[in-house]
């Protein structure tokens, strides 16, 4: 029973921030997993990049959920059985055994959930000059993810853009972790200058995005 996850022939390379955010694991700690070599030949050098199969995306979620109860050498031992045997619903260290069923499931439905946030995603050079917005709007995605990472409650966001939905807002903060900003905003936003707000003081002047 592979419970929906991806398969060998689906495999594809995902970038580091992509698997941290699939697998729900800091970043820090995959680029720690890598350096311990816990992922065998599931890690690739695309053009002096990094990446890592798909294949290994609940590994590396096995690797960090094990970290306090197995050493390193088990917990190698354990990825190295479960990416030659993907369809494993168990793994045993020892005494140890890891139901990987509810890891599977959680890597599929972040992984689900990252795919259609690219759906959701479209950048137009006609559009605040390619900035990603959510299609059909001129509003920015990482403008929303930045507004909650300030502290702004999502009823609050949702009533300054009624454009949006819940799904829309929680879309951006994923693709945000998944695909970090690179760059500067051309001009200060009106958001960074105040503090968290809640529905109850928002205002469409107040959140404006960028022009």
């Amino acid at each position: 029973m592979n419970d929906g996850m991806i398969t060998q022939k689906e495999e594809h390379l995902l970038s580091v921030n992509e698997v941290a955010c699939v697998a729900g694991v800091p970043l820090k700690q995959v680029y720690r997993i890598i350096r311990s070599d816990l992922l065998n030949d599931a890690v690739k050098r695309p053009e002096g990049g990094l990446a890592i199969l798909s294949k290994a995306l609940v590994g590396v979620k096995l690797a960090y959920e094990t970290t306090e109860i197995l050493t390193l050498e088990g917990r190698r031992r354990l990825i190295c059985h479960l990416l030659y045997h993907p369809e494993a619903d168990t793994v045993r260290e020892g005494a140890v055994s890891v139901d990987i069923q509810p890891m599977k499931s959680a890597v599929q439905r972040r992984l689900t959930t990252l795919e259609n946030a690219k759906k959701m995603v479209v950048s137009d050079p006609e559009i605040l000059s390619g900035t990603p917005c959510f299609r059909g709007t001129r509003i920015p995605v990482y403008h929303i993810a930045w507004m909650v990472a300030n502290g702004d409650e999502i009823p609050a966001i949702l009533e300054a853009y009624p454009r949006l939905d819940e799904e829309q807002v929680e879309a951006a903060i994923l693709y945000a972790k998944a695909y970090p900003f690179r760059g500067r905003w051309k001009r200060r936003q009106a958001w960074e200058k105040q503090g968290p707000i809640s529905s109850s003081k928002t205002t469409l002047d107040a959140l404006s995005g960028p022009a």
